[in-house]
């Protein structure tokens, strides 16, 4: 279009100047007049295509910048869906974290709470035994690896667990503890699932807060450990009291007619004359507890299965004190028992077992007997 008005222009002064022409002025002339014309249209048709120029780069360039600019607004448009997905988990509640015991993750309303813990113990082993065939066994030795998750679901009254634990020959990972549980309020509660059997103060205290590497020979003959129950729970201020109804000692996760007893019942409870319960939760009188002393008992009996083995009725009884008094953190049980089987002699074999401890160091340095 640009170049057709060029020569419509050319055609016009060329006219003009074929008419001035006829007019009587001289050839020469009218050359130099339509050559000065002629470049005067030459540079007007030069700037007409700069200016063209011009405008189709500002086109381009503008149509880049709304290009990028597309691009710029979806990428922020990104970012920020993301960031609202991220805000409403937050506002629809969720938090996690570390409570200065275990990993969490729960409700911001409190009505469910998933906590995360674990424990390791490795330790090397000296065991030396005279006239054996090998009077001294060494070796490292992982004595437990634990995982343990619990809470509450729905409500802080719905309470459950589940915990894992490696064997530790061989590292296989199974379930050693898992219930779930209800608070009815005013100190009761209950939980069904494979638990502790509430009967030996030792054994009832966390491996994780022991004052030596293990409990004691004595716990280890005469504890239940764990079994598939049904067990009721009453607390006071003052007073602990539970009840279990299972299928009996070493019992946990079997299936029906697996065990060697009808049935089992056990009975324990603990009266604290002094300090805190908390303190109790180990034997050791760390420098922030107060005086304390914590006196307990429990019974236990369970019918033996013959269809499976279970020959015997088994008896049970113990009585124990904890106290912690300054520096010193002192535990006595006692404890016995009866096996009375369906043919032979019954037997009932007793034990004892005092354990001190005393911070030499508060908080640091505690030697102890057993």
């Amino acid at each position: 279009m640009l170049k057709n008005r060029t020569w419509l222009i050319a055609a016009t002064l060329i006219a003009g100047l074929v008419t001035g022409a006829m007019a009587g002025d001289s050839v020469e002339q009218q050359l130099k007049a339509l050559q000065a014309q002629l470049k005067a249209v030459q540079q007007t048709n030069a700037q007409l295509q700069s200016q063209v120029a011009e405008l189709r780069s500002a086109n381009d360039a503008n149509w880049l910048n709304e290009r990028r600019a597309e691009e710029v607004k979806s990428l922020v448009k990104e970012v920020l869906n993301d960031a609202d997905t991220r805000a409403s988990l937050l506002e629809g509640g969720m938090s996690a974290g570390h409570n200065g015991k275990n990993f969490f993750l729960a409700s911001e309303d409190g009505s469910f709470l998933l906590k995360i813990a674990g424990q390791i113990q490795f330790r090397h082993i000296w065991a030396h035994q005279d006239n054996a065939a090998d009077e001294d066994d060494t070796g490292f030795q992982a004595r437990r690896l634990k995982l343990k998750f619990g809470g509450h679901v729905g409500d802080p009254k719905f309470t459950y667990a589940i915990n894992l634990e490696a064997n530790r020959n061989g590292g296989n990972v199974g379930v050693y503890e898992a219930y779930v549980g209800y608070d009815f309020g005013n100190g009761l509660s209950a939980k069904a699932g494979a638990i502790k059997i509430p009967f030996l103060r030792q054994e009832l205290i966390s491996s994780a807060k022991q004052i030596a590497v293990d409990r004691s020979l004595v716990n280890e003959y005469f504890t239940l450990n764990y079994s598939d129950q049904v067990q009721l729970n009453y607390a006071a201020d003052k007073f602990k009291l539970a009840f279990s109804f299972s299928d009996g000692a070493n019992g946990g996760l079997d299936d029906i007619g697996v065990d060697g007893v009808d049935y089992a019942l056990s009975l324990r409870g603990e009266l604290l004359l002094a300090g805190t319960w908390k303190q109790f939760d180990d034997v050791s009188a760390w420098s922030k507890d107060d005086t304390g002393l914590l006196l307990g008992a429990a019974i236990f009996f369970s019918e033996g299965d013959a269809a499976n083995g279970g020959t015997a009725d088994y008896t049970a009884w113990t009585v124990d004190a904890s106290a912690e008094v300054g520096s010193l953190g002192l535990l006595v049980a006692y404890m016995g028992a009866d096996i009375d089987p369906d043919t032979g002699t019954s037997v009932s074999p007793w034990g004892l077992l005092v354990e001190a401890g005393y911070q030499l160091v508060p908080d640091k340095l505690e030697p102890f007997v057993r």
